[in-house]
Formats: structure tokens, sequence, C-alpha cells
């Protein structure tokens, strides 16, 4: 095998992250948000559109990659301003670094 074919191999087993975010869940139970790995070309759209100090780059990562367990987007480009001025700062980012963050969902399982 190639070292291109070594790093895409890689890339696509990196699996699905499993987030949960407790204060939106309902009923007692989490969200449970799951989240691809991004891309570099994902990440460099991401923050080519940002400006220093934008933090906005963080509820833009939550709405492009947040899914439910089907695989179907839970956020559409109408609510970043909802996400952005109605929403807890401190869990936006913690969802976005989770997001931004590579570790697969299963080294998350095995801690």
């Amino acid at each position: 095998m190639s070292v291109i074919d070594r790093v895409k191999d890689h890339f696509e087993n990196q699996g699905v992250k499993k987030i949960e975010v407790a204060e939106w869940g309902e009923e007692g139970k989490p969200l449970i948000i799951y989240s691809t790995p991004m891309s570099m070309a994902e990440k460099r759209n991401l923050f080519k559109s940002a400006k220093d100090g934008d933090l906005g780059v963080m509820v833009d990562a939550i709405v492009l990659k947040s899914k439910d367990a089907d695989g179907n987007k839970i956020f559409k480009l109408d609510d970043k301003k909802v996400l952005m001025n109605n929403a807890d700062p401190e869990v936006i980012a913690r969802v976005a670094g989770d997001i931004l963050n590579t570790t697969p969902l299963d080294d998350i399982e095995k801690k």
C-alpha cells in the first residue's frame, strides 16, 4: 500500500465521534451529537471566513458537523443566529472543541 493510500485509509477509519450534551437534552437524557472528523478542506473553509478573534467559527463547526444517529444534520444555517445569541457560550465552546478535536469515538469509549 502506498503512503498516500495509508494516509487516506487512516482518515477514513477514524470513525464517528459521539458527543453528549446534557444541557440540550430532554426527558433527563442528553442530546447525542454525532460528528465525523473534519477534513483539512473543511477546516480551511471554516477558518477562511473567520476574522481574528471571531468565535463564530465554533458555531459554524457545530452547524456543519452535528448529525443525529441516522446521519441527518441537526442544525440548519438559519440556526446560527440562535446559537450565537441565545445559547450558553460554555456549552458552545465545549461542543465545538469536541467536534474540532480528532479523537475517535472508539478511543473515547475506551477511557
